[in-house]
C-alpha cells in the first residue's frame, strides 16, 4: 500500500472517530435537563411502528424532577434527533406511577431511545391520534378477558359494565388469555345498563374473536330480540341479526363469501347503520342487506356464549376480544381491528386505541437519570466587528431552541433570548479599551461561553503600522535569496495581524491609509510570486542544451 493510500485511510478514519463521539456526546434539546436511556429487550426480529409501553416508578424514575402532570416528558428515537409521538395513559405523580405508550419507528432487540424531561416551560404533548394507528369512539362494552382467572371479566370501556362468567374456563386466546365455553350452559352475563341501552337506536356494532369447535346447531352472543352474531347451523355461515320495528333482519339467507372454518380464529363485526345491516368476516365484507328504522327496545342482560336471556344457542368453542360500540365502524375500522389490537382502558373511556401487537410483547427497560449541559463550546459560535467606539457581537447556535442570557462586563444585557441568531451592539466606549461578553445558557448558569474583545488602537498605531509595511517591502524589493522573502512576508503578517481591525473604522482619513496598506502588501505578494514562480519554472542547463542542439540539427520549426 503507497503512502498516498495509507495517509487517505488514515484520514478517513480519524473523521469517523470525530463524527461518532460527536454523535454520542449530542443533546436534543438543552432546554430539558434530564433524560433516560429506554433500551427496549424481548423483540423477535424487527418492528416498525409499533407502539411501545414505558412503565415508570419510583425505582426508575424522579418524578420531583418533571412536571407535576408530565407534561414536559419527551421521547427522541436512538439518533437523539427525531421527536417520538407519545400518548401518557397514567401519569400520578403522588402515587410515583406512570404509563406512557411511545410510537417507535424502529424496533429491534437492544434498540435504544431517549427519554427527557425537566422543562418547566413546556407544554402537553401527549397525543393518542399520532401515537396509535387509529382512534375509534363509541366503544361502551370492551371485554379482554386478560384477568386469566376468576368469575369476573371486567369491562374496560370506561362505562364499567363488568360480566359475570357462569362456567367458562380460562384458556388461551387469540390475544393473551381468551374464555372457553362448552356449548352447554357456558356463557357471560353482562347485566342492563344505561351505557347498554340501544332501544330507538339507528348505530350499533358488535365485534369478537372466536373459534368454533364444532358446526352443530346455532350458536350466538348478544342481546335475545335486539341483536345476535354467531353461526348459524341451517346455512353453515356466520349471521347477524338485528331487530328492527318488531321484526327479525338476519342475512342467513344472503350467500356470503366466508365459510366457516373449525377450530381457527375468526373476526365477527356485526354493523348497523340505519340504513343497512353489514357482516364482517375478518378482513372484508361477508354480507348486507337494506334496513331502516329504528332497533327494538329490550332492557335485558347481553349475553356472550348464548342467546340473551334466552337459554339456548349456548356457543362451544373460544371467545375473546369482544366489544360493543354505539356507532357503526367503517370498513377501514374494521380492517384495523382486524390487522392490529383494539386496545381499551377506563383510563381513555369510549375509546378504542387501535395499535400493533406481537407475542412476546417488547419490554422496554429505563436507565439511569442523565443531567443535560449545553455545552456551548460546541454549539455556540460568536463573531465580532470591532471598531474604535463600539463592539458588535453576533452569535449562532445548532440547536434552534435553545435560549441564553448575554452579559456584558458583568451586567445582564439580555435575558433568555434565542440563542440560534442574535447579536448585541456595544457603543460608546473608548479606543484600545477591553470588553468581555458572557452568553449563558439560561437553564444552566454554570454553562457559558466567553469573549474578549478590544476596541482598535488610536490612529497613531495604525500610522506606525503603514510605515513598517513600507520599510518591509523595501527590504522585500532590496533581497535576492528566496529565504529572506519568505522570512520578511512572515515577520509582515505577524506585525499587521497583531491586532484585529475593522474597516469599519470611523476616521476617513484612516480608510485612505488602510487601502494603501493593503494596495502595498497586495504588491508585494505579486513580487513575491513573480520571483517564485520564475525560479520554478526555470528549465535545467541539460535541458536548454539538449533543445538547443536539437534545432541546429535542423529539428526545429
Amino acid at each position: 500500500m503507497g503512502m498516498k493510500k495509507v495517509l487517505i485511510f488514515v484520514s478517513i478514519a480519524i473523521c469517523l472517530l470525530f463524527l461518532t463521539s460527536t454523535a454520542s456526546a449530542s443533546w436534543w434539546n438543552v432546554n430539558w435537563k434530564y433524560r433516560r436511556e429506554i433500551t427496549i429487550t424481548n423483540v423477535s426480529g424487527g418492528l416498525t411502528d409499533y407502539q411501545i409501553l414505558v412503565e415508570l416508578n419510583s425505582s426508575n424514575f424522579n418524578f420531583s424532577h418533571a412536571q407535576e402532570n408530565g407534561s414536559d416528558i419527551r421521547f427522541v428515537a436512538s439518533d437523539d434527533e427525531t421527536l417520538l409521538s407519545h400518548w401518557i395513559e397514567v401519569w400520578n405523580s403522588t402515587n410515583q406511577s406512570a404509563k406512557i405508550w411511545v410510537n417507535v419507528s424502529e424496533v429491534a432487540e437492544g434498540v435504544k431511545i431517549f427519554m427527557y424531561y425537566g422543562n418547566e416551560n413546556a407544554s402537553d404533548a401527549s397525543n393518542a391520534n399520532a401515537t396509535f394507528i387509529r382512534v375509534i369512539d363509541g366503544v361502551v362494552g370492551a371485554w379482554h378477558f386478560d384477568e386469566g382467572g376468576g368469575n369476573t371479566t371486567h369491562d374496560t370501556s370506561g362505562e364499567g359494565n363488568d360480566g359475570l362468567i357462569h362456567g367458562a374456563n380460562w384458556s388461551d386466546g387469540k390475544f393473551g388469555n381468551a374464555l372457553e365455553f362448552d356449548g352447554v350452559d357456558d356463557y357471560i352475563e353482562i347485566p342492563f345498563s344505561p351505557s347498554l341501552d340501544f332501544g330507538g337506536a339507528t348505530e350499533l356494532t358488535f365485534c369478537m374473536w372466536v373459534s368454533l369447535n364444532n358446526t352443530g346447531g346455532e350458536r350466538y352472543s348478544g342481546r335475545d330480540f335486539q341483536f345476535l352474531l354467531g353461526y348459524d347451523s341451517i346455512c353453515d355461515c356466520w349471521n347477524w341479526w338485528i331487530r328492527v320495528d318488531d321484526s327479525w333482519h338476519g342475512l342467513r339467507d344472503v350467500p356470503g363469501n366466508f365459510t366457516p372454518v373449525t377450530n381457527t380464529w375468526t373476526f365477527l363485526c356485526g354493523v348497523y347503520d340505519g340504513s343497512n345491516s353489514y357482516l364482517y368476516v375478518n378482513n372484508g365484507l361477508d354480507k348486507r342487506i337494506n334496513v331502516s328504522g329504528v332497533l327494538d327496545d329490550y332492557d335485558t342482560i347481553i349475553a356472550i356464549g348464548r342467546r340473551g336471556g334466552s337459554n339456548k344457542n349456548y356457543w362451544s368453542g373460544l371467545i375473546d376480544e369482544v366489544k360493543i360500540l354505539n356507532k357503526s365502524l367503517s370498513k377501514e375500522d374494521i380492517s384495523d381491528l382486524y390487522n392490529n389490537y383494539g386496545y381499551t382502558t377506563p383510563n381513555c373511556p369510549n375509546k378504542v386505541l387501535v395499535r400493533k401487537y406481537t407475542e412476546p410483547e417488547p419490554i422496554a427497560i429505563v436507565g439511569e437519570e442523565v443531567s443535560g449541559t449545553f455545552t456551548t463550546a460546541s454549539l455556540l459560535m460568536i463573531e465580532r466587528e470591532i471598531g474604535a467606539n463600539y463592539i458588535l457581537w453576533k452569535w449562532s447556535c445548532t440547536n434552534p431552541d435553545a435560549l441564553v442570557d448575554v452579559f456584558v462586563d458583568g451586567s445582564e444585557v439580555l435575558s433568555a433570548v434565542s440563542a440560534a441568531s442574535g447579536e448585541y451592539l456595544l457603543t460608546d466606549v473608548n479606543e484600545n479599551e477591553l470588553h468581555i461578553i458572557k452568553i449563558v445558557n439560561s437553564f444552566n448558569a454554570s454553562d457559558y461561553v466567553r469573549d474578549e474583545a478590544r476596541t482598535l488602537p488610536p490612529f497613531s498605531f495604525f500610522l506606525t503600522l503603514l510605515l513598517t509595511t513600507f520599510v518591509l517591502l523595501i527590504i522585500t524589493f532590496a533581497t535576492t535569496s528566496t529565504v529572506r522573502v519568505i522570512a520578511s512576508i512572515f515577520t509582515l503578517l505577524f506585525t499587521a495581524f497583531a491586532y484585529k481591525y475593522s474597516i469599519y473604522y470611523a476616521s476617513p482619513l484612516s480608510y485612505l491609509l488602510l487601502f494603501a496598506f493593503f494596495f502595498t502588501f497586495a504588491l508585494m505578494l505579486v513580487e513575491v510570486l513573480r520571483m517564485l514562480t520564475s525560479t520554478i519554472r526555470k528549465k535545467p542547463k541539460w535541458e536548454e542544451d539538449f533543445w538547443s542542439e536539437w534545432r541546429e540539427g535542423g529539428g526545429g520549426i
